[in-house]
């Protein structure tokens, strides 16, 4: 992994919530100052102000999410449920909505999973998304500032909240590949079984 530069650094502190708020509050001091409010002491005000605004806002964390080791049908929906209520708040609409599409895939696909009905390629690649891939991307992307992740253009003329969105695109497009596999193979066990109570209860005449 390389490690963040300086001018990424110092993107990631003029966007961060703790440096708006503080902002905001020296230009408040300012205005006082402009409006002839406040003369003489007006620097360490408005300096004063702007530490008043960082220390009051509590810094971006990282979102913590917890991976159980064993994995388990209620470990696999369970898992999801609890990212999506962790970070709901925390993420534009368009993700929750993603979100909330995959976790309905996950619920459908778990039962047939332990049961042993998913291939074990599909199996792997479908515990990997929702256990590693997706609390990752979301994780990742909570890191930033909310201002930063929204405003900024990092890569290909998209901002993080576009990558973000495209990532949970292609997580879900996975899973539903998955889920179209299963579904087809139920769907053809549907039809080969209906051939074969069609040719057993099929009437024979023995008339000439």
């Amino acid at each position: 992994m390389q490690p963040v530069t300086l001018k990424m650094r110092g993107l990631l502190f003029l966007y961060s919530t703790q440096n708006l708020v503080g902002c905001l509050l020296a230009m408040g001091g300012l205005g006082l100052f402009f409006s002839g409010l406040i003369a003489d002491w007006w620097f360490p005000i408005v300096v004063g102000l702007y530490a008043v605004g960082w220390f009051a806002v509590p810094g971006d964390k990282e979102l913590e999410l917890r991976i159980r080791n064993e994995t388990t049908q209620s470990d696999l929906t369970e898992g999801i449920e609890e990212l999506i209520d962790k970070s709901r708040s925390k993420l534009p609409q368009e993700a929750v909505d993603r979100l909330l599409q995959i976790r309905d895939v996950v619920v459908a696909l778990a039962p047939k999973l332990f049961a042993g009905g998913i291939a074990m390629n599909s199996s792997i690649s479908l515990v990997n998304a929702v256990n590693r891939d997706l609390p990752e991307t979301v994780q990742n992307y909570l890191r930033l500032p909310a201002a930063f992740a929204t405003l900024h253009v990092i890569d290909n003329g998209k901002t993080s909240k576009q990558l973000l969105i495209d990532q949970l695109d292609l997580l879900s497009g996975q899973l539903s590949k998955i889920a179209e596999s299963v579904y087809k193979e139920d769907a053809d066990a549907l039809v080969v079984n209906g051939r074969f109570l069609q040719e057993k209860f099929h009437a024979v005449s023995f008339i000439g």
